[in-house]
């Protein structure tokens, strides 16, 4: 049985950044993620990309690059996910989040009990 959820994924930039002290916007986000509760978040380092000021952003020599590009994705219920977005919203100044439908899958053999409020973990 699968359950319909949304999935969150905002774009931005490996050096954008949040706070003060100032620390990597995506460790800002996911810790309000977490403090909310959402159900799971990744984030993953792109090897290359481009938002819309058109600008190109790749790793460079040997893989490093000062700014690469960074996808946070989470997924909860709507909700959910729509009640965390006001946090999150003044934290993304660059960048795009869209909003997907998803369906979680559970594990071979396991119930989830997100549709419920349960946690699946």
């Amino acid at each position: 049985m699968t359950t319909q959820v949304k999935m969150l994924v905002l774009f931005f930039d490996e050096e954008d950044s949040y706070g003060d002290p100032r620390i990597p916007l995506y460790e800002a986000v996911i810790r309000v993620l977490i403090e909310r509760e959402v159900q799971g978040a990744t984030v993953l380092r792109g090897r290359v990309g481009f938002g819309a000021a058109g600008r190109l952003r790749e790793a460079g020599l040997f893989g490093v690059s000062p700014d690469r590009p960074i996808t946070l994705l989470c997924v909860d219920t709507e909700a959910k996910l729509r009640g965390v977005w006001p946090a999150i919203a003044p934290m993304v100044r660059e960048g795009m989040a869209v909003m997907l439908d998803a369906e979680l899958m559970p594990p071979a053999g396991a119930a989830t009990e997100i549709a419920a409020g349960g946690d699946p973990r």
